[in-house]
């Protein structure tokens, strides 16, 4: 067992135990054809790059979307959820944006299985009407409740999904060692994030919320 991680697993609350779980189900019939809002074009540092998105989007943005998306959910709340989507778009930069509605596509698109799904079926149906935008974060989110992923796996597989979608073959990165030690070790700093999401109080991603910002 690698000390990248073997520091992973002694970083994780319980809950993270499920994480290799909350990956596969959470992207059944899910192709990523293209990055979510991180993305690396090999140009500059990889770890520098992941970083500042942790700091500048993950932390502040996107996982107290989740967070509160994904207890929505739970609450059966869909109109509630398309709020909070539309709150995530108003967050978002121009580019991030653009990104995370790309992406978004491939869940709206190969959730075939979660068609007979009401819940699902409804949001999806605000998506294309216009009524809301179908972030990618916050489809993750909705369909993780959906299969009762627990929030701290389900957080940590959508940091994944992130990591992985935006190292596509296309953006030239290559795992020169072949184990997947480089990614992982990558994704063992948003562990930390993950944490302070989580513990936080309910509520703190909203229309008011201090953190939200264009940028």
């Amino acid at each position: 067992m690698s000390d990248t991680f073997q520091a992973l697993r002694a970083a994780t609350p319980g809950e993270i135990e499920g994480l290799a779980l909350a990956r596969f189900v959470s992207r059944l019939g899910i192709e990523v054809r293209s990055p979510g809002t991180f993305v690396w074009d090999s140009r500059g540092d990889l770890a520098a790059a992941w970083r500042l998105w942790l700091e500048t989007w993950f932390a502040p943005v996107l996982a107290p979307a989740f967070v509160e998306i994904h207890r929505l959910a739970g609450e059966m709340r869909p109109d509630e959820i398309a709020g909070q989507d539309r709150v995530l778009d108003r967050a978002l930069s121009e580019t991030l944006r653009t990104r995370s509605l790309a992406a978004g596509l491939a869940f709206l698109e190969g959730k075939s299985e979660m068609r007979a799904n009401r819940k699902w079926t409804r949001f999806s149906e605000l998506v294309a009407a216009g009524g809301t935008p179908g972030h990618a974060t916050t489809l993750f989110a909705l369909q993780s409740a959906l299969y009762h992923l627990p929030l701290a796996p389900a957080l940590s597989a959508y940091a994944w999904f992130e990591l992985e979608s935006g190292l596509l073959p296309h953006t030239g990165y290559r795992n020169h060692s072949g184990t997947g030690n480089d990614a992982l070790a990558l994704f063992a700093s948003a562990i930390p994030h993950v944490q302070v999401a989580i513990s936080g109080e309910r509520g703190d991603f909203s229309a008011e919320s201090p953190r939200l910002r264009a940028i």
